[in-house]
């Protein structure tokens, strides 16, 4: 997974983060409900800030080694609420509106789906800010292995892999907000055979890969178009260019990428038409490296290409699979654990083991600047934890410290770190969650 987009260019006000919070907290399960009627705001510049607490929104966290998420308050650093899962979240997401945030359990088949208690309600000459306590949904799904997640500016995607030792087949279900809140079913894909797939939605239809169930291997070879009728994809086409290996996947407003051993298949939407096309690793990709990870932006016509923990720029106009210099002169020891575009795609955002952010232009893919977000001593970093990185639809990302329990507020445009929320307990994954205004579409 997972990318914000914004159609139209959405500010996310600047946040006053508290610096620490009691040691005692007790949930906040109330039901009161507070609206706040907005006009519409005019933007004169993308970057302007703006105190508005309702824009400070809420942080979902996975607890390390618990099978606990726990929902955060940002501008009064308040726990709110903990809920106990099957088992350990393995993965965290929002929904395309950042309302929801889906909470993942692939060993226990499980998906759970929290309420963050922020939406809008648009009424056309302005907009209602709604704001509630949090809540766990009654939807969820317990489709087996759920993997990968995407989303677009309406829909979530899972793709949930199935099983070959109980010859359990692969499924993928399409959901949109409104599955969401009532609970619906969604669109599906039904396969007859289990693979470690991708899936990409563009609204009414869905890229999706496909595996020949003789082989032995659990990654498909070739990507299917289906179009959803009444709850179910039936397919459409098969292109013929080939994805060995086929692993990662993302797309932009035209285009869907699938990352391959012998390359990227690009797919291009023309209306109701798609067309395929491959572009050949450069020869800088040797041996068992491959393209495993993509990443992709609305407002960026490139892609991105993870191999091997090397960073390429996809080029689907020129057809080239260049290099991106990622490191600083004199970095060593340094591999990245979290990544993304950030601030509309003007940016693309690095996170390494050292706890520092690297921030590269898209424009150019040079190195911005760097940001320590990490000062604890890395030495006492727990067994099993890693640094991870939540995206926000603005200049403003999130950077666990699971040495010191804490989350590490940076603002973009200032690079640097802004503020630190103190937590009860060590922070596993975590995903951003609330309301951007002005309101746009967002991933």
């Amino acid at each position: 997974m997972l990318q914000a987009i914004v159609n139209n260019p959405a500010k996310l006000h600047s946040w006053i983060f508290a610096l620490a919070i009691p040691a005692a907290l007790t949930a906040c399960g109330g039901g009161d409900t507070k609206i706040v009627e907005r006009d519409p705001i005019p933007i004169e510049n993308d970057h302007d800030h703006d105190d508005d607490d309702l824009t400070q929104g809420r942080l979902l966290v996975a607890i390390k080694d618990q099978p606990k998420v726990s929902i955060w308050d940002i501008k009064d650093a308040a726990l709110l609420e903990e809920y106990t899962l099957t088992e350990p979240a393995n993965a965290l997401y929002a929904s395309p509106s950042y309302r929801y945030g889906f909470v993942m359990q692939r060993l226990t088949n499980k998906v759970n789906v929290v309420d963050s208690g922020l939406s809008q309600e648009d009424h056309g000459n302005h907009k209602d800010d709604i704001i509630e306590a949090p809540r766990m949904m009654a939807f969820g799904t317990d489709k087996t292995r759920p993997t990968h997640f995407t989303g677009t500016e309406t829909q979530s995607v899972i793709f949930y892999d199935g099983n070959g030792d109980t010859s359990t087949p692969a499924q993928v279900g399409v959901f949109t907000e409104a599955d969401i809140k009532s609970n619906s079913a969604g669109n599906k894909l039904e396969y007859t055979t289990h693979m470690h797939g991708a899936a990409q939605a563009r609204d009414n239809y869905l890229l999706s890969t496909i595996r020949d169930p003789l082989t032995t291997s659990t990654l498909p070879d070739k990507v299917g178009l289906y179009k959803a009728a009444n709850g179910i994809y039936s397919e459409q086409q098969v292109f013929t260019e080939t994805c060995p290996g086929l692993h990662g996947s993302a797309q932009n407003e035209t285009q869907i990428a699938f990352g391959c051993t012998d390359g990227v298949l690009v797919i291009t939407q023309t209306g109701d038409s798609f067309s395929a096309k491959k572009i050949a690793n450069p020869a800088t990709i040797t041996g068992a490296a491959r393209i495993g990870t993509v990443l992709g932006n609305e407002h960026n016509t490139e892609f991105v290409g993870i191999a091997s923990g090397q960073f390429f720029a996809i080029n689907t106009t020129t057809a080239a699979i260049t290099p991106l210099s990622w490191l600083a002169t004199g970095v060593t020891d340094t591999t990245a654990l979290a990544y993304g575009f950030a601030d509309e795609g003007e940016l693309f955002v690095i996170l390494d083991n050292k706890g520092w952010l690297t921030l590269l232009n898209t424009n150019n893919w040079s190195i911005s600047t760097r940001i320590q977000a990490i000062t604890s001593n890395l030495s006492a970093l727990p067994t099993g934890s890693r640094f991870e990185l939540a995206l926000t639809p603005g200049h403003t990302v999130y950077v666990s410290d699971p040495i010191a329990n804490q989350i590490k507020k940076i603002d973009l445009d200032e690079a640097k770190v802004t503020g630190s929320l103190q937590l009860t307990s060590t922070p596993a994954k975590i995903v951003w969650l609330g309301i951007a205004e002005p309101a746009g579409n967002h991933h």
